[in-house]
């Protein structure tokens, strides 16, 4: 018995620290985790929209609320038990809340955060979770995602996963997701084919407030309306001096229409990458126009002082980005001079990459 002891001991201290590491690894506290940061997010949101000088909203732009600090709190809760079932659905908000976090290493380098992390929850997801039901919100946030092998685990779930919902919520996704690749004809079919799937399969699901039938309409809307091709609806509205503009009047020139408001955690990156945007296009006929809700006061003094060199339509209901059928922001599209749509999708280097395609076409032509 005394020979044995030291390895009891042993097996007892590593038995304990697993308890310990584990102790707080439940759906309770993920739970407190994610309303916590829910809740301090919403009450910074409302705060800022209420400041009514453009000192306090900056004095509360470097009091926003932390998603990568959220992020990791959640992490070390939900890492140790990813393969049960109770994480799915605070793995998918792990997911959402990471999609757009950077981190910025010490030869000012920027890359996406979170990396290996989001790649293990994709692992075990695969592994363990595919076929279940209830795993809809798991697939909204593979749409979210920009993962590489979102569309493929999304297609798995079609075609693999028992539950009818469940594979209408995913072939929802995977038609949202599809629009990335383009309008060809092969892949347009495919769009169609999943959203008819989704209708069928999954019409009385809500997500986010909305149902499947109804996100799916507003995609079958995106479709007719707003694919590349198309002549972009016109909007119109006024700018920070009160002035009507209207996105017909800019025909004639490359527009780049920028849907985008200060609660993304990625507002100043925008901004930043928007305003180069801005400096490389000077004296070209490009023209960038925002559309945001945010407050007329304050991006009056945003372009007044310089730090926002592009003119803004203030929209404070959100009406034109519901015509837009905009689901989420930043949202850009790329329209040529006819007004037709080259681009929609995210900011950053393919909006400029196809601006300077049309720009070239421009020069050729002539």
């Amino acid at each position: 018995m005394g020979e044995n002891l030291p390895q009891m001991l042993k097996t007892l201290v590593i038995a304990t620290l697993f308890l310990a590491a584990n102790a707080h690894a439940t759906p309770q506290e993920a739970e407190r985790i994610r309303r916590s940061y829910k809740l301090s997010a919403e009450t910074w949101a409302l705060k800022y929209q209420l400041a009514t000088s453009p000192a306090a909203k900056q004095t509360l732009v470097t009091s926003r609320p932390d998603p990568a600090e959220a992020a990791k709190e959640l992490w070390s809760n939900i890492a140790p038990s990813l393969k049960e079932d109770w994480t799915i659905p605070y793995a998918a908000y792990f997911l959402d809340l990471t999609r757009n976090l950077t981190v910025t290493n010490a030869e000012n380098v920027t890359s996406a955060a979170f990396t290996a992390e989001r790649g293990r929850v994709l692992a075990i997801f695969t592994e363990n979770h595919l076929k279940k039901p209830g795993i809809a919100p798991f697939c909204i946030a593979l749409a979210d995602s920009g993962a590489p092998k979102s569309l493929s685990l999304l297609e798995k779930i079609i075609t693999e996963n028992p539950d009818k919902p469940t594979q209408g919520v995913a072939a929802l996704c995977a038609s949202m997701l599809l629009k990335s690749l383009g309008d060809a004809p092969e892949v347009m079919k495919k769009r169609l084919t999943y959203l008819r799937t989704a209708i069928i399969q999954a019409s009385d699901q809500i997500i986010g407030g909305t149902s499947v039938a109804d996100i799916a309409t507003d995609e079958l809307y995106v479709i007719r309306y707003l694919s590349k091709g198309r002549i972009a609806p016109d909007l119109s509205g006024t700018d920070v001096a009160r002035r009507v503009i209207r996105l017909s009047d800019l025909k004639g020139k490359i527009v780049i229409l920028l849907f985008w408001d200060a609660k993304s955690a990625e507002t100043d990156k925008i901004i930043g990458l928007t305003n180069q945007l801005a400096m490389k296009y000077d004296g070209k006929p490009v023209a960038i126009l925002g559309i945001t809700p945010e407050a007329q006061v304050r991006i009056r003094a945003l372009q007044a002082d310089g730090s926002i060199k592009w003119n803004n339509i203030i929209d404070p209901t959100d009406k034109l980005a519901a015509e837009y059928k905009v689901a989420s922001r930043p949202a850009v599209l790329v329209l040529n001079e006819k007004g037709a749509i080259e681009y929609s999708g995210l900011p950053g280097s393919f909006v400029e990459l196809t601006v300077d395609a049309l720009l070239t076409g421009d020069a050729a032509g002539k």
